[in-house]
């Protein structure tokens, strides 16, 4: 069922409306009429099933059938620090993150980051891929849309990312994300933090930065992952032992 973000405080009277460029993919793109359903979520954990009951193509009036907790959300709330890769690979991390149960993503630049911070262009890459959460968001039926915060340096990263931590670090010879995860859950822990490097990899100096301040580093196992691959690996390995 097509699914789409509001706030709650967008309904009056049992009616929810959409208009804008969500009342247009409606009418035009998915070529719905009155009578069909879809999936309305306020963002905070609550679907509505409602039925359209009026549509004039800038406008779709929604009629309120039901409302009940999102259970598409995960038990453990993930931020994960990217350092930002080359290219559209940002585009292409954030998407799969947010289908995967991501909370948060923070661009990081770290020293071996081939691409550097432009604060001219900064804004317009933290909005479109907001943007890009936002449609993913809507494509695999989360309760959030997962939040792309603004940039940090890797340096400022580390030292305000809270407890529940750690750094993905293909060097680490024994602590392993297994071994993480058992200790986290064995702790009760809901919300953790992990860092993924760029296409170079941590220098030395930044991994014994992370060490110093309480993140461990964690092997992702025998083999060395790209920096796209990696935030993949370690979400479906936190649905692995917290979801399924």
């Amino acid at each position: 069922m097509p699914r789409f973000f509001l706030s709650s405080g967008m309904y009056e009277n049992g009616f929810f409306q959409i208009s804008g460029d969500d009342a247009k993919h409606i009418s035009f793109s998915l070529r719905m009429r009155r009578g069909e359903h879809l999936t309305v979520c306020d963002g905070e954990g609550m679907d509505y099933d409602c039925e359209i009951t009026a549509m004039d193509g800038q406008t779709v009036t929604l009629a309120i059938l039901s409302s009940y907790p999102t259970v598409t959300e995960p038990p453990v709330k993930i931020r994960l620090y990217q350092s930002v890769p080359k290219g559209d690979k940002f585009e292409y991390i954030v998407q799969k993150a947010v289908e995967l149960g991501v909370s948060e993503i923070v661009p990081v630049y770290s020293s071996r980051c081939i691409v550097k911070p432009d604060a001219k262009s900064e804004e317009k890459r933290i909005a479109r891929l907001g943007r890009i959460a936002e449609e993913a968001a809507k494509q695999c039926g989360r309760g959030i849309i997962p939040r792309v915060l603004p940039h940090m340096r890797y340096s400022d990263a580390v030292k305000n990312c809270g407890e529940n931590a750690f750094i993905c670090y293909e060097d680490e010879k024994s602590f392993s994300l297994k071994a993480y995860l058992r200790d986290f859950s064995e702790k009760g822990g809901n919300a953790l933090s992990f860092f993924v490097g760029p296409e170079g990899g941590y220098a030395a100096d930044e991994v014994a930065l992370a060490s110093a301040n309480g993140i461990p580093s964690v092997k992702l196992g025998p083999r060395i992952l790209r920096s796209e691959t990696a935030s993949g690996f370690v979400l479906s390995s936190v649905t692995y032992a917290f979801e399924l």
